[in-house]
């Protein structure tokens, strides 16, 4: 909503609303009746999206200090951030992973915050979490999509798990991991730059991190962009974009190739997609690869979808039920990146005219 313009005012009354019913005594945000999944595993994925939101819009919440107090507690020494780690302030419950997802969206959050060093030690944790995948990446069209605490990537995985890598083969998969890490390092490099005043020459490894990255994304069969969880790649590829013409960095190839994956996605995952009342369908995201639900066509037939639009009996057990106006939201968001992406990509152009 942010993103798409809507009224501040809006906004902030929700977020009033969201402070006076959801922000628990621990100084989390989460309702006790909802589904681990969301109460738990996206505990400081939302926290970090609200405070954002909050910080640019200059709301009390991303002014409480015990909210930010809490919030910090998340990130490891290593600059990597825990997805969830217990309900008790007093009782930290370390998890024995970390993966990209938490730590990029506690990256922005400190960007909006101001808060550099916390920002640059996420960042760097990011880039070690690319390299150690760069071999993979390039030699077996893996990415491997957590660490342990010692910075080891986990390579061991439960095949019947289909959120451990990422391959260039399965549809239903979690690709949008290649697009929260260019959206986060490119985000990281133009606040150093233009924020914090740090020179090119500190500053440029972070953006130079994305590269790989989007070599990677950019060996993606074409179906991959139909499946609902691609969405965070318009993001990544956007803000790459953007930030490439902005500073005048890579190459002709590597610009096309960002393009490539920002127009990809806004065509197959966003408008393919898209239904007759302007929304998306809900997403069963799967936890396994042997129940059903890993097997749903999110693509609709003239503007209908057969994917079920409540909960099935696995929800919550082996999928996590993301409905309508959550992945309404999110794609949103992401467009309007890939827009400004895109925009500054045709506006070079036009400048060479």
């Amino acid at each position: 909503m942010y993103e798409t313009g809507v009224d501040h005012r809006i906004l902030k009354g929700i977020l009033d609303w969201i402070q006076t019913n959801a922000l628990r005594s621990n100084f989390d945000f989460y309702f006790e009746e909802e589904p681990r999944s969301h109460k738990d595993s996206q505990r400081i994925y939302r926290g970090a999206t609200l405070l954002k939101v909050a910080a640019w819009l200059d709301h009390p919440l991303a002014r409480d200090e015990s909210v930010i107090k809490r919030t910090l507690q998340y990130q490891d020494e290593s600059g990597g951030v825990f997805n969830y780690i217990g309900d008790d302030p007093k009782d930290i419950k370390r998890p024995q992973t970390i993966g990209a997802l938490d730590t990029t969206f506690f990256g922005h959050l400190m960007i909006a915050l101001n808060q550099r060093e916390r920002a640059i030690s996420a960042g760097d944790w990011v880039l070690k979490f690319v390299e150690a995948n760069a071999k993979p990446m390039s030699e077996s069209g893996v990415l491997y999509c957590n660490m342990d605490l010692n910075g080891k990537l986990l390579t061991d995985s439960d095949p019947d798990d289909p959120n451990s890598a990422i391959n260039l083969v399965d549809r239903a998969q979690p690709t949008w991991q290649t697009g929260t890490i260019m959206a986060y390092l490119c985000s990281l490099y133009d606040a150093m730059r233009t924020e914090w005043g740090f020179a090119d020459s500190e500053a440029e490894r972070f953006l130079k991190g994305t590269f790989p990255v989007l070599e990677f994304e950019g060996r993606m069969p074409y179906y991959t962009y139909f499946w609902p969880s691609k969405c965070k790649v318009a993001w990544g590829a956007g803000e790459l974009l953007r930030v490439l013409l902005k500073y005048k960095k890579g190459t002709p190839e590597l610009i096309e190739k960002a393009y490539n994956a920002a127009k990809n996605t806004v065509v197959y995952t966003f408008v393919d997609n898209q239904l007759p009342f302007g929304g998306w369908v809900n997403e069963h995201y799967p936890l396994s690869k042997s129940i059903p639900e890993y097997y749903y066509d999110y693509k609709p037939i003239k503007g209908i979808s057969s994917v079920p639009d409540k909960p099935t009996n696995n929800a919550d057990v082996k999928t996590i039920y993301l409905p309508a106006e959550e992945i309404t939201g999110e794609n949103l968001a992401e467009m309007k990146s890939a827009e400004k992406g895109i925009e500054s990509y045709l506006n070079s152009y036009m400048d060479l005219t």
